[in-house]
């Protein structure tokens, strides 16, 4: 599964700040290595629905960074 943060560039004078690529790279890094631990988990209950609140917690940054690079851009 493709994570949500990941973007194609096909101006790079449309890149964003510095600052933000490094903040999506963060997300995505996060994402994989909850991925991963969820693989781990089994069947535990408790843990699989706090790394689904944490994946919600993510996508829910991930959008409010987008939205203000659509801010900075218009």
């Amino acid at each position: 599964m493709q994570p949500p943060f990941h973007s194609i560039h096909l101006d790079p004078s449309r890149d964003p700040p510095e600052a933000y690529w490094e903040a999506f790279e963060l997300f995505e890094e996060l994402w994989a290595r909850l991925r991963g631990f969820k693989a781990s988990c089994g069947q535990d209950q408790v843990l699989l629905n706090l790394i689904r609140h944490l994946e919600h917690q993510l996508v829910i940054a991930g959008l409010i960074l987008a939205f203000q690079l659509e801010l900075l851009d218009g």
